[in-house]
């Protein structure tokens, strides 16, 4: 009920966060703030960096003015990229300008230009300059440590070559190192919910965590250190509209179990995760991850036992099931691929057969692959020759599904 309440336009969504502001948007010509969520890189401008940025003090020609809010920023990809290995350092150079590590909790000082985009008001920052992190003295290090430890992380993956551009996209969200034909082929092949955080690498990051907390201390250890290695997940990776569902789900079973209670169903759980995802993140109420994800979801529980039935009995348990849970999710979401992208991939059934094992497989090796080159870091070369060999059956596999 909710759900049409909201995309029939009968109950209407209020920005959480709204920009106020005294003077006119388009006057604005510099603003004081801090980044509010991870920048992703998009096409605009030939290559910018889009952000949302939670505003304290704006400037226009006749003076300064509080503010607060947040607004859309595009950050030019030369000043993003100058700490990223193998980016555009010597461009930004060559403007005289420094680079600015733009990620959540960067305060800024920027210098703006206005402009309506179809996210509504939005600006292109000119140049600016580091103000340190947001916060007080407990969550400015934080901020400062998750900014660090995601920028060593690119810069081991860029090591890896192209299988550590996909391991990044899987485990960060970051995509500026995935092959874009492979990353389109992903798309086009009905598989962009395998890039998408979701349940899938949350629960993967979960499962290793509790395996080894349950053989160490028993159950109450190995599910309390599961907690704890998904909220680190979900604070390395960023908040995006598929791992928060996947996280409120993961956090709600926890003190489900810790509590012993009886299980909640899937249809309930989902029902109870989609009102507390509106109530906390009004605005991914719009966004494309978070109706693929909540409809994928809703058609395995809603027809994935009934399509089981109806697969022949000659085909491997394991094997139908698969089927049958791919199918439930293609049939659900057929109405949002329509709506969002024009078109519907069906041959995401069977190609998710035959990728997403693969990916699990990629995910695993590469989770061990980092552990083991931070401990012994002269192992990098091999282990990256494993993982291209692993990615190259991928990318060829995924672009077999996407006709290309």
């Amino acid at each position: 009920m909710l759900a049409f309440l909201f995309y029939s336009g009968i109950a209407k969504i209020r920005d959480r966060h709204p920009f106020r502001t005294l003077v006119n948007s388009n006057e604005i010509v510099r603003m004081e703030g801090f980044v509010s969520s991870n920048p992703v890189k998009v096409s605009f401008l030939d290559g910018t960096y889009r952000t949302s940025f939670r505003a304290k003090r704006v400037f226009s020609s006749s003076g300064m003015f509080e503010a607060k809010g947040e607004v859309i920023l595009y950050f030019p990809a030369e000043l993003v990229e100058a700490y990223y290995p193998g980016k555009l350092y010597t461009k930004t150079i060559a403007k005289n300008q420094t680079g600015l590590l733009v990620e959540n909790g960067a305060s800024f000082i920027l210098d703006v230009e206005f402009f309506k985009s179809k996210y509504g008001n939005a600006y292109v920052v000119k140049k600016g300059k580091s103000l340190g992190w947001q916060g007080n003295r407990l969550t400015r290090p934080i901020f400062k440590i998750r900014a660090s430890c995601r920028l060593q992380f690119k810069r081991l993956m860029y090591s890896w070559g192209k299988a550590g551009g996909l391991l990044l996209a899987l485990l960060s969200g970051s995509r500026e190192y995935a092959e874009k034909s492979v990353s389109n082929a992903f798309r086009d092949s009905g598989l962009s919910h395998i890039l998408a955080l979701s349940g899938m690498h949350l629960g993967l990051f979960g499962a290793l965590a509790c395996f080894f907390g349950r053989k160490a201390s028993g159950r109450n250890f190995g599910d309390a250190l599961q907690l704890g290695a998904i909220v680190f997940f979900v604070w390395f990776a960023g908040i995006s509209p598929s791992l928060f569902r996947a996280f409120l789900a993961a956090l709600i079973l926890y003190l489900n179990s810790l509590l012993r209670m009886n299980r909640p169903d899937g249809l309930s759980l989902l029902s109870f995760c989609f009102i507390l995802h509106c109530m906390i993140f009004p605005a991914h109420i719009m966004d494309a991850a978070f109706m693929l994800s909540y409809s994928s979801l809703a058609g395995i529980i809603i027809f994935g036992k009934l399509l089981r039935k109806l697969y022949p009995v000659f085909i491997p348990h394991k094997l139908r099931l698969s089927l049958a849970d791919s199918s439930a999710a293609q049939l659900f979401t057929f109405p949002v691929a329509l709506k969002l992208f024009g078109r519907i991939m069906p041959q995401g059934i069977i190609a998710s057969l035959f990728v997403s094992p693969l990916v699990i497989l990629f995910l695993y090796l590469g989770l061990f692959g980092v552990i083991i080159c931070l401990v012994v870091p002269f192992l990098s070369v091999p282990i990256s020759v494993i993982m291209n060999g692993l990615y190259f059956i991928i990318s060829k596999l995924v672009l077999f599904f996407s006709f290309k």
